[in-house]
């Protein structure tokens, strides 16, 4: 037979594990944003850092939505997920990157994902990025090139 301290002890302790949980939860830390939108929303923030990094993560996320887009089988879940993010991408990400491609470090990013995307509105503005007098890295002025060779060879 169990001593009644031992009882005692058992039954108080899911209660006592219960608290701690409930302690431990009041201090969790808030769950970081990832989207879409935060991302393009650093494109335009004065921390180079943050601006380089949603540059990244946003081209990275483009590139495989446009594989599974392109790979994956018709009608599939994983196509239509694709094919919405596109979307948003041509919503969201391409105005950003537009009024992106006068930043220094982020252009050849922005100027890359115009061209994967090949959003026409952004034609003024790759080439007044390839203008000889623009501020512009050679690595902005090669993407710029490479997306506006997209965009004519996408337009019929």
């Amino acid at each position: 037979m169990a001593s009644p301290r031992l009882a005692a002890l058992l039954l108080a302790l899911p209660l006592a594990l219960g608290a701690g949980n409930r302690a431990m939860q009041a201090h969790a830390p808030e769950p970081t944003d990832t989207s879409v939108e935060r991302y393009a929303g650093d494109l335009g923030r004065s921390d180079p850092s943050d601006r380089l990094y949603a540059a990244r993560v946003l081209r990275s996320r483009l590139r495989f939505a446009l594989r599974d887009a392109a790979r994956a089988r018709p009608g599939s879940l994983r196509q239509d997920e694709a094919l919405a993010a596109l979307d948003d991408f041509e919503g969201i990400v391409a105005p950003a990157c537009i009024e992106a491609l006068v930043t220094r470090n982020v252009a050849h990013h922005c100027a890359a994902m115009l061209g994967m995307l090949e959003y026409g509105g952004a034609e003024p503005a790759l080439r007044a990025l390839l203008e000889p007098d623009a501020d512009s890295s050679c690595k902005a002025r090669r993407q710029a090139e490479r997306a506006l060779a997209r965009l004519l060879a996408a337009t019929p």
